[in-house]
């Protein structure tokens, strides 16, 4: 190979290691990080007035979903959802999860699984100063119905597990009314205002 040949071929190959360098900067940049949901870490839990004497509480088992944001962590970029198996309600009594999951209640057989979708998340401030709590609205599906609800949040933590997977926690507090989703069945002995925690960790894909 001639010297000018060989210096062609140094200023080709450094050109091309160049864009590959670009390439893949941009592509990192663009690209947003994405969280799976942990079902095994984490829960929604709700209670609910029965009789006025005092609260049912129950949970759902089977929860999916992820959520993800650009790598500067802009609230604006942040999407959510959240996919809920109704067929997993546990309220620690058979004969009740029975009758939650038939007709009269979450019909699952016709209304499988719940969703929420995030549509915005703000952050609080105390002094002019960024807290870890905030609130998250979007649109809540369940049999059949959509309506626009807002939670109380808090960012839990982040960081590598024993196995090195970046996990990331959050939890989320709020109150729907079961009236608003087709689920009024014995109205008055149980009460309409249903206060859920939503305790979800995540890992980083």
């Amino acid at each position: 190979m001639t010297s000018q040949a060989t210096n062609l071929w140094v200023r080709n190959t450094v050109n091309l290691l160049l864009f590959c360098a670009f390439f893949n900067l941009t592509v990192s940049a663009s690209f947003a990080d994405t969280y799976k949901i942990d079902n095994a870490h984490s829960s929604i839990r709700f209670s609910i007035n029965h009789l006025g004497f005092s609260y049912t509480t129950g949970r759902f088992d089977n929860i999916d979903g992820i959520f993800s944001f650009n790598e500067k962590r802009e609230l604006s970029s942040a999407k959510a959802k959240i996919f809920v198996k109704t067929n997993s309600i546990n309220t620690n009594h058979k004969e009740r999860d029975d009758l939650l999951k038939g007709f009269s209640f979450f019909h699952t057989a016709k209304h499988p699984i719940a969703m929420f979708k995030a549509e915005k998340i703000t952050r609080n401030k105390t002094n002019n100063t960024l807290t870890n709590t905030g609130t998250i609205t979007g649109n809540l599906t369940l049999m059949g119905k959509t309506h626009s609800e807002t939670f109380d949040l808090t960012f839990v933590g982040e960081g590598r597990d024993p196995w090195l997977r970046y996990r990331m926690g959050f939890k989320a507090s709020g109150i729907i009314q079961r009236s608003n989703y087709n689920l009024s069945f014995m109205e008055g002995a149980i009460g309409d205002d249903v206060f859920i925690e939503i305790f979800i960790e995540a890992i980083k894909q």
